[in-house]
């Protein structure tokens, strides 16, 4: 199914069985990581639709089906783009989990819009700006120097493929993996907004479940969620990592169900 938004068509599935279709329950809506797509929520989605009619959309410039981006977005932009799709569905007050970057853009929402989600699910989310250790931001600077620098003393060509290589070796992950300048300098914009101070703004009623071994959005940052979330929980799951809900599907899904049922 295809929502219109702006210049873009916003691609997004509704997961619903027979049984939950008068089941009187709140939907629910899923919110995807970064550079993933509604299929990598398939076990969270196909657990919720026994009971519920689940909403999920393709992030737009992601892995999906939307439309590639036009211009640099940031946490705003895709804020208000589900915000539209939420009016146009007809689901304000809907119940929300939110992976990674999908928690992002619930964070934001919530500290905005109070009535707009019931409860709130965050999964190894992000939003709160990492500590860089010494040898994390000198690769940081060392890239954007030496990029910068080259230019001068390259051909294009040659300073392209130069730049290609200083990214793999000193970029993060995410960022390497980037194919379009859109696309980083839209990666860039969205990290570089510490949501932190949102934090204490939401109201809605929280669960944060965090995989202890998670090196994306490690431990420390739920913590700081549950210290500035007022009504807030965290449940760790061990042997678990960035994607505790595939890790031990199992386990999520028994506190997601609990807490949202």
């Amino acid at each position: 199914m295809i929502f219109e938004y702006e210049d873009l068509k916003i691609h997004y599935e509704i997961f619903e069985s027979d049984e939950a279709k008068n089941s009187g329950k709140k939907p629910l809506l899923l919110l995807h990581g970064w550079m993933a797509q509604i299929e990598s929520l398939a076990p969270v989605y196909l657990n919720f639709m026994k009971t519920r009619k689940v909403y999920v959309v393709d992030f737009p410039g992601q892995a999906g089906k939307s439309s590639e981006l036009t211009k640099v977005w940031g946490v705003p932009e895709y804020s208000y783009m589900i915000l539209a799709f939420i009016e146009n569905q007809g689901i304000r007050g809907c119940d929300v989990i939110g992976h990674s970057f999908g928690g992002r853009v619930c964070i934001y929402l919530a500290s905005k819009h109070s009535d707009l989600f019931s409860k709130i699910v965050l999964t190894d989310a992000a939003g709160v700006k990492p500590k860089r250790n010494i040898i994390k931001t000198f690769k940081i600077y060392s890239y954007k120097f030496l990029k910068n620098v080259s230019k001068f003393f390259m051909s294009k060509e040659k300073h392209e493929e130069y730049v290609n290589k200083l990214r793999a070796k000193r970029g993060s992950s995410d960022y390497s993996k980037l194919s379009s300048d859109l696309m980083r300098q839209t990666f860039n914009k969205i990290i570089e907004l510490d949501l932190t101070s949102n934090l204490k703004d939401i109201k809605n009623s929280t669960l944060l479940v965090w995989g202890r071994n998670d090196t994306d959005t490690p431990l420390y940052m739920a913590k700081i969620m549950e210290k500035n979330i007022v009504d807030s929980g965290l449940v760790i799951i061990e042997n678990a990592g960035h994607f505790s809900y595939l890790d031990n599907p199992n386990q999520f899904l028994l506190v997601a169900n609990e807490f949202l049922k």
